[in-house]
């Protein structure tokens, strides 16, 4: 079957990215963007599929926008890294074939071999199980889940950790601290937190931002990170060690048991 995919946003990092593993793999790849001669529409109207790499805030607009456009038996498909949100949008917006998609990865990898992609069903079989063919073929794992339970996830993994390297950077700038001269002191923990802190602080500010702003589960998420920072103050304010130490052994066994 000779399929034809549009992808909308297609010049952008990530858009760039698939267009070259989907040609890899013997496939037509139009593209749409806001500098390119066919309109998003133009070429929804021509695909099989319809990918949307487009900023998490605009997934709802652009597939309203192509969604009239399409045809009824092709596939809408995102790559968003939320899934809730955006796969509610296209469902509403396209009344054919809907897949959520995350690519657990960046721009910056060379091959999907051994790298993971998260598949959120949204309506019909046909696109999805081609769409977890091609992955799984070209050496992806796949795991597939709900929008619901992606984001649950997807809160620690993301929302948490992203937050906590946020602020560690902030916390650096109110305390003064020249960030270069923290290398001559830094142990192995520290230097992995900094690298990471300084790695995330240097990407596109907006990108994090909707990160944070638009997964619903992180609300949860940053609540539970709250009530532990609260925690641990607790004991410190207080100069309770056996509290302290009680606190660490409970989180350790929690983490032996899984």
């Amino acid at each position: 079957m000779t399929v034809k995919i549009a992808i909308i946003g297609g010049r952008g990092q990530m858009g760039r990215w698939f267009k070259n593993f989907l040609e890899g793999r013997g496939l037509e790849v139009l593209v749409a963007d806001v500098d390119t001669p066919q309109t998003a529409g133009e070429v929804a109207a021509l695909a099989d599929v319809v990918v949307l790499s487009v900023p998490i805030p605009n997934v709802k607009e652009v597939a309203k926008a192509i969604g009239p456009h399409m045809r009824p038996d092709a596939a809408l498909v995102d790559i968003t890294s939320v899934k809730q949100r955006p796969l509610e949008s296209m469902l509403a917006a396209f009344p054919g074939e809907v897949v959520g998609t995350h690519p657990l990865f960046g721009p910056g990898e060379k091959t999907i071999t051994g790298l993971t992609v998260v598949l959120c069903p949204g309506r019909g079989e046909r696109w999805f199980n081609w769409l977890r063919d091609l992955l799984e073929t070209a050496g992806a794992k796949v795991k597939v889940t709900s929008a619901t339970e992606h984001d649950r996830y997807m809160a620690v993994v993301q929302g948490l950790s992203h937050f906590m390297l946020i602020a560690l950077g902030m916390a650096i700038r109110e305390l003064g601290v020249d960030p270069q001269s923290l290398d001559d002191y830094a142990t192995p923990t520290f230097a992995t937190l900094h690298r990471l802190a300084r790695h995330l602080l240097k990407q596109d500010a907006k990108l994090y931002a909707c990160i944070q702003l638009a997964n619903p589960a992180n609300r949860v998420a940053l609540r539970a990170l709250e009530d532990a920072v609260a925690d641990i103050l607790h004991f410190i304010q207080r100069q309770n060690v056996d509290g302290l130490v009680r606190l660490l052994e409970e989180t350790k066994d929690w983490f032996g048991k899984k």
